[in-house]
Order: C-alpha cells, then structure tokens, then sequence
C-alpha cells in the first residue's frame, strides 16, 4: 500500500507565508475552538509555523522538515496528518515545487472570527459534538460580549466628512497608484472548511418534496449547507431528510426553521447512539496500518535471527532515500558527495533495478562498515552486480550478503596468517608455500581491499549514534 507521506522527506525544504495579520483574539480562537477539532500536534504545527515568520515580511527563510520533526518530536507520517488536518479545517494552504529542485510553501490562513465560527454550522456542530453542551457554553461564554443599551444612551458619533476634508482633484490625480495590482497582506477572507455535495442526491431530495407542502424557494443556498452538514455528520440520506424538514416546516407559510431542522436531527441521532459524533482522520487509520506492519515485518526480522542492531539498519534503509541516505553518512564524517558519486549511485539505481533499501545497505557497507571516505564506484559496480545476478530484492537478503562478506573476508586473512606462518625452508633454502582456497570472483576485492574486524563496542555505539542521526530526526522518509 502506497501512503502519501511516503512522498515528504525530512531533507525537503519549505517556507512559510503569512497571508494575514494574526491577533491575540486569532491566537485564543484556534486555542480553545479549533485546537478541540484538530488536536494537540495540528495546533503545535500551527504555532511553530507562525512564529517561523519574519517581522514585516510575512515570509520565512528556507527551513528542513527535519527541524519541524525536531520541535514537535513526530514523525513524518504524524507531520503530514497534522498537516492535512489544517488544510481541512482551513488554516493552511499547501504548494508543492518540485523543479529545479523540491520546495514546499505553507500558507498560513487566518481562523474564522468567534461570530462566524458559531454561526458556521459545521464548525459548531463538530465543536459541540467533540466537547459536549456543558464545556460549549463556557467556551462560547468566553467570546460574549455584554450588549450596550443604547437606548440609554444617544449616539454623537461623527461621520468621516465631519471630521476630514481632501481635494478631489488630487484623488484624480494619484487614482493610479492607488489602483497598482499588489497583494496586501490581510485582504484575503478566512476560509471555512467545505464539505464535498457529491455524497447527497439533491435532485433526488426535492424531487421527494415536490408532492408536500414545502415551499421551495425556502430552502436557500445556506439551508443547503445546513443540510449537507447535518447528512455528513449524522449520516442522514435523502428519505429521512425529506422527513426532518417536513417536521421543521410551517404548514401554514411552507417556510423552514433551521434551528428546529438541527434540534430533530441532533435529538433524533442521540436517542439511539450513547456516544457523541467523533471526527474520524482518515490518515490516523493509514498510520496505524502502517505501524502494524512495521511491527509484523520488526518480528518477522527477529524469527530470522537478525539482532536489534541489524532491525534497526533494514528499517532506516526502508525509509530514506539512497542519495539522502548517502548524504546523512557523508555530512556526519564531515565530508560531502562529490558528483561521481552521484553519478555511480544513479547508474546502479538505474541498471541494477535494485529496491532502494538495498542500495542503501550497500551504501552503509562501503561508507560505515569498511569505513571508505567515498562511495567507491569499482567495489560498488562488483557487489550491486553480483546482488542484480543473485535477485537480492530486500534489505535483509542484503545484509545477509554483507555478514558473508565479512565472514569470507574473515576467512581469508585467516588463511593468509597460516600461509605465510607454515612457511618452511627446503634443503635448498626455498620457502614451501601451504595450498589456499580461493574465493568467489567478485569478492576479491583487489588490492584495495581492506581487512574487517568485528566492531569493538565502542565502534558499536558510535554506529548507533550515527544511525540514528541518519534516521533523520523522524520516523519516516522517502
């Protein structure tokens, strides 16, 4: 199964644009109204977001995923589901670059006015149903204000022309500037989030309502909201809507209250379910499909006889991309990936037809367990070969292949010692050399070769070390 966060690597950059002025009032809005409906990591992206922005420019710098990963401590697929749920409820908007090289930019939107939110019939039902009636009204409390009664009181408020006067000449004149075609930070309205009618038959619903005493015309375009919202929250059909708005009608005036209309459905909908309306995230069930085949391979893996370590370097292989993976090794020896690396690391991707995973164990072999400053294109060509010819297709069967490696390498300078340490002299003072084996082809690895030994422990754990920091901040990449 593909998932979409599969595309998103903590290497990708992004920057961030503000596209209105965001208040203390915002800030309490999205803390105790939306923060409910999108939950803790959301609000925390949000936030983190915001403050990423600079003072007057409503632009940020270029920043990593990697550093959102960091400061909110998620992984990838926790980022994008966070992500998403701010497109949705619509407080971002997302745009992706992808040439000349691969750039996100998140537009931050503005939440709705406490007036609107309340009124937006999705947006209070969903609040409502997440938190209960009690804590509803306390929060809504907290966005009241107390009525002036103005028939106490008598309006002396001045109007523009009593105060200001201008020469309309001078308007004339600078009417084009005035009219210049800029974006103004701020002129764009909050948007709400839109549900999709596609699921609701109105053609069929007035159809059924035709032979009633409905009157049509009283069904507006925001009573059409309402009545979308109240299908996709309760999962009302066209039968049994045509049923509530007929015991929301006047039958005198054929008129409809929509109040009552949300009354019969909400009463209606809990007389039969205990529980109140819960969002159900899409992504949420993705993710944890995800993490149970992670955990089925994780003990798969350990019923073959791979050790934690070993687990660990399959999982990391699975989850970043060979060049990023590359990268990570490289600027943490402190070097860098010269362009004949990237192009050998291209052409194997490209002739060996190997998975990625095994390219990168691959990568970890040369770099990390023989320790070579750079990514030997020889060596390289000879193993990703010899892996093509024997369909090594999973980063275990790789690894495997590498534990032989080292067993033959092992072996041979086992046979060297013995070689040069039987040597004898004859009556006529030549050396007599002992008969060795010889090894695969492939696996002489010619002069350059170099002699492994099983890491010490304190080589096991700067290993560690550097494979968490490959691992990338996040618990998944490309």
């Amino acid at each position: 199964m593909s998932y979409p966060w599969k595309n998103m690597s903590p290497k990708d950059g992004f920057m961030v644009r503000q596209n209105a002025l965001l208040s203390d009032m915002d800030q309490k809005i999205l803390t105790f109204l939306y923060q409910p409906l999108i939950g803790a990591t959301a609000y925390s992206l949000y936030m983190t977001l915001w403050t990423e922005i600079g003072e007057e420019s409503y632009w940020s710098e270029g920043i990593l995923h990697s550093e959102l990963l960091t400061l909110l401590n998620v992984g990838i697929p926790e980022l994008y589901q966070a992500r998403i749920k701010l497109e949705a409820i619509g407080l971002l908007k997302s745009y992706l670059q992808t040439d000349p090289e691969k750039l996100y930019v998140y537009e931050l939107l503005a939440p709705q006015s406490s007036a609107v939110f309340f009124n937006d019939d999705l947006l209070s039902l969903l609040l409502f149903e997440t938190i209960g009636e009690r804590k509803f009204r306390n929060l809504r409390s907290r966005f009241v204000v107390a009525p002036l009664n103005k028939e106490k009181f008598q309006d002396v408020t001045k109007s523009f022309l009593d105060v200001y006067r201008f020469d309309a000449e001078l308007f004339k004149q600078e009417k084009a500037l005035l009219k210049e075609p800029v974006e103004l930070v701020g002129a764009t309205q909050p948007e709400g989030p839109t549900i999709d009618a596609q699921t609701f038959d109105f053609k069929f619903f007035y159809t059924g309502l035709n032979s009633h005493y409905i009157n049509r015309s009283a069904i507006t375009k925001d009573l059409e909201k309402t009545i979308l919202v109240l299908h996709t929250m309760y999962g009302i059909n066209e039968l049994a809507m045509q049923r509530y708005i007929l015991e929301a009608s006047d039958m005198e005036t054929g008129n409809i209250d929509e109040r009552k209309l949300k009354n019969v459905v909400y009463h209606d909908y809990h007389k039969n379910n205990q529980k109140n309306v819960q969002l159900q995230d899409v992504v949420e069930k993705d993710i944890q499909v995800d993490q149970k085949q992670q955990k089925v391979r994780e003990n798969d893996l350990k019923q073959q006889g791979l050790s934690e370590d070993e687990i660990k370097i399959i999982e990391v292989s699975e989850q970043i991309s060979p060049y990023d993976f590359m990268t990570s090794i490289k600027d943490q020896k402190g070097g860098y990936v010269t362009k004949n690396e990237e192009w050998t690391l291209e052409e194997i991707l490209r002739k060996a037809n190997l998975p990625s995973s095994v390219v990168n164990i691959l990568i970890h072999y040369i770099l990390v367990a023989r320790d070579n400053p750079i990514f030997e294109k020889a060596l390289a060509y000879k193993i990703s070969n010899d892996w093509a010819q024997n369909k090594v297709f999973s980063p275990e069967m790789a690894l495997q292949k590498v534990k032989k490696m080292y067993s033959e390498n092992a072996e041979k300078q086992q046979t060297v010692k013995k070689q040069y340490g039987n040597q004898r002299q004859t009556n006529y003072g030549k050396p007599v050399k002992t008969r060795t084996e010889t090894l695969p082809e492939w696996a002489k690895e010619g002069n350059t070769a170099k002699a492994e030994q099983p890491m010490s422990e304190a080589e096991k754990q700067a290993f560690m070390e550097r494979l968490k920091k490959i691992q990338n901040f996040g618990k998944e990449g490309d």
